[in-house]
């Protein structure tokens, strides 16, 4: 059965040196089924379960009458750990942005396309580099992600392309993401006093010292950072909407920090180069990143629980009596018969960070290389798996905060390897990883997991013991093991404004930081 992939997060798993097929229930039965029956007569357009958007034309498949779309999705390390999905293409690892599946049938027959089906997927950060990947099924049940292609461009991604440029000609000199610098630093700016106002903002950026003249807010600002913002007059509220979506995005990006952080380094070396033939005292070298980055009345950082996104949908969260839920197909019907022949055009504009056509039916996976990725090192991790018989074990390694989840098929003694690029894999230093193994011997099943934070290099070890499928299906649903979360609960940084003089008024502006959106 053909297959189609996509995801939200970030994500890679890996190689196909291991020809031997997972055992249950690590199987894509686990992902939740979805079933819509449609009319192959009409526009019509589908919500999946996790908020994808499907876009069929009238006259898209080699059949006319009632057909059945089925599909199927993975959007966390847990759905696709649960389903047996692996992600890399022709042995390089990748990182995922969603996994999705689609088919359709007429009378138990596939129903080919003629026509290509438009694909929403909605993602909490967008990654320019992302492609389209197709999923060919290989001879050991794995999926192997070849021919990348372009996707089409959102108002989402239009809006980060036109604000990084912005943000760098015109912000950069003197802000910063996440770190203080000349101005603050802009991570959830719109958490901030009247910034909860885009248009404040705009108006802010326009002219400061109007906007400054009544607003105590900023006062405080340029008596904390010893002066007053350069206003730009001719950026449009289009341009401050997109420095806003870009500081957004770049907030919850992964990496984004870690590559901030490379960018200031590498300035504070050569700073460091420049004025190291001084030789006076009074000139000696100056960080770049010590220099006005610390206000006088120091920031509080805080991490709150990030609002509940849709769960993980497995098939067995299903009672056992449960149909599949069909939509209806009168939404988005075009009553022109012309143009229904040449394009499907939806009254409702897409949600997703992510939109691409597909011309074949089965798996595709938003996906890019982890290789050279800003922010990684090539670390090296081997997982010591203590059993005291020979068994072949599946070792997974999760980085929940950076959604990335890869496959150690490497053996070298009772180690298995990650082996992925250059004798390492590329992660994120000090990032929360966990490593699950599992395998089975005969009629009996073992698993074992270990939670640990990423160095240059290590040794983990895995305790290995004995459970059976109902206990590693039960867990898996759960996204719990041995207290370890697989489903991965996500923290939103804040950063809290403390202001000097410690006045009322500055308390009850704190308070409000700590509001939810």
């Amino acid at each position: 059965m053909k297959k189609l992939l996509f995801l939200l997060p970030l994500i890679i798993l890996a190689s196909c040196k291991n020809n031997k097929a997972l055992p249950k229930p690590f199987t894509r039965a686990m992902l939740l089924n979805q079933v819509f029956s449609i009319d192959a007569a009409k526009d019509t357009s589908l919500e999946t379960v996790h908020g994808s958007l499907i876009r069929i034309t009238a006259g898209s498949f080699t059949v006319t009458g009632n057909v059945q779309i089925e599909i199927k999705e993975a959007f966390t390390p847990a759905e696709m750990l649960a389903a047996g999905l692996t992600t890399e293409s022709n042995g390089k690892p990748l990182r995922s942005a969603g996994m999705i599946y689609i088919n359709a049938t007429s009378d138990g027959k596939v129903a080919g396309l003629v026509k290509p089906l438009k694909v929403s997927v909605p993602n909490n950060y967008y990654d320019p580099e992302m492609k389209l990947f197709k999923g060919v099924e290989t001879d050991s049940g794995t999926i192997n992600w070849v021919d990348p292609v372009m996707m089409d461009t959102t108002p989402q991604a239009a809006d980060w392309t036109k604000g990084k440029a912005i943000f760098k000609s015109k912000c950069s000199s003197c802000h910063s993401i996440f770190t203080n610098r000349t101005g603050p630093a802009l991570m959830e700016v719109e958490y901030r006093g009247p910034w909860r106002n885009r248009k404040k903002v705009h108006e802010f950026i326009q002219n400061p010292a109007r906007f400054m003249a009544g607003e105590s807010y900023t006062q405080r600002l340029k008596a904390e950072y010893g002066s007053m913002m350069t206003g730009f007059p001719d950026l449009t509220e289009d341009d401050t909407h997109a420095i806003l979506e870009y500081i957004k995005n770049e907030t919850v990006r992964p990496g984004a920090r870690e590559s901030e952080k490379a960018l200031y380094d590498s300035l504070d070396r050569a700073w460091k180069v420049m004025n190291s033939d001084s030789d006076s005292a009074n000139n000696e070298p100056v960080s770049l990143l010590s220099e006005n980055m610390t206000p006088p009345c120091k920031d509080d950082t805080v991490y709150l629980a990030l609002p509940k996104q849709k769960q993980s949908f497995f098939e067995t969260n299903l009672p056992a009596n449960a149909t599949p839920v069909s939509p209806s197909t009168e939404s988005g019907i075009l009553e022109n018969v012309e143009d229904r022949d040449i394009q499907f055009t939806d009254t409702n504009p897409t949600s997703g960070m992510y939109d691409f056509e597909i011309k074949t039916l089965g798996w595709f996976n938003i996906d890019a290389a982890m290789e050279g990725y800003l922010g990684t090192s090539n670390v090296k991790i081997w997982a010591q798996i203590q059993v005291e018989f020979e068994i072949t074990m599946h070792v997974y390694l999760f980085c929940p905060d950076k959604q990335i989840l890869s496959v150690g098929y490497e053996k070298q003694g009772d180690k298995y390897f990650f082996n992925k690029i250059n004798g390492g894999a590329p992660l994120f230093l000090r990032d929360r990883a966990i490593l699950f193994a599992f395998g089975s011997k005969g009629d009996k099943m073992y698993y074992g997991i270990s939670e640990f934070t990423i160095q240059g290099e290590q040794t983990i070890q895995v305790k290995v013991k004995e459970t059976t499928e109902e206990e590693i299906r039960s867990a898996l649903l759960s996204k719990q093991m041995n207290g370890i979360d697989l489903g991965i609960e996500k923290k939103e940084q804040k950063i809290i404004k403390n202001h000097c003089p410690d006045s009322d008024e500055v308390k009850k502006d704190t308070a409000l930081e700590l509001s939810p959106k």
